[in-house]
């Protein structure tokens, strides 16, 4: 299953939205990082895959990488979306932005949801990387496919029992999938980072 292909309600208001210099570098400079290592990018068949958003402290609200920007080494402040609202049952989120939010949007939400103090969630994919951690890290049902409401419960539901250092999710039921998150961007990343480095080699 890949970015764009499961259907999700999505309530847009399609228009621009500001994101501040200083939070648009940081998105940038995580991303460029995950790109370059293929970690986000698009299969040969056109559909994207991995997204990243932030969210701000004490807010509900989160910005995340728009639905198909995957195919694009670099982002433009246009090629994100803010999360406004969103609703686990339903399957559905609102939000603004001249690029509809990722399909993704409710995972990112579950974490933020479950663990306040989280600012930054990254979404890769990396097939080597999946079948290495898959049950090793914390890992959601294979049963549970991604972009449902079920995986969003589900995600909510192992993080509520994980250890305060463990900061990745491996997606059971989505393939290539991998989850992980900190404080900032700059610490979600480099969960990811230290694990590609350690066992792509």
């Amino acid at each position: 299953m890949t970015e764009g292909y499961i259907k999700f309600n999505c309530n847009w208001e399609q228009k621009e939205i500001q994101i501040q210099d200083e939070i648009f570098v940081q998105l940038e400079a995580a991303r460029t990082q995950l790109y370059e290592l293929g970690l986000i990018g698009m299969y040969p068949d056109g559909i994207g895959f991995g997204n990243i958003s932030v969210k701000s402290a004490g807010s509900s609200s989160f910005i995340i990488t728009g639905s198909a920007t995957g195919q694009f080494a670099k982002l433009e402040p246009k090629h994100f979306a803010l999360v406004t609202d969103y609703n686990f049952t339903l399957n559905t989120i609102s939000c603004t932005g001249q690029t509809k939010a990722s399909a993704e949007s409710l995972s990112h939400a579950a974490i933020y949801e479950t663990f306040p103090e989280v600012g930054a969630v990254v979404h890769v994919h990396s097939l080597s990387l999946w079948e290495k951690l898959l049950n090793i890290l914390p890992t959601t049902s294979a049963e549970i496919e991604y972009g449902t409401p079920e995986m969003a419960r589900a995600i909510r539901e192992l993080i509520s029992e994980m250890k305060s250092d463990e900061k990745v999710i491996v997606m059971g039921g989505h393939r290539e999938g991998i989850l992980a998150f900190g404080q900032n961007l700059e610490e979600a990343t480099s969960e990811i980072i230290k694990i590609y480095n350690r066992l792509s080699k």
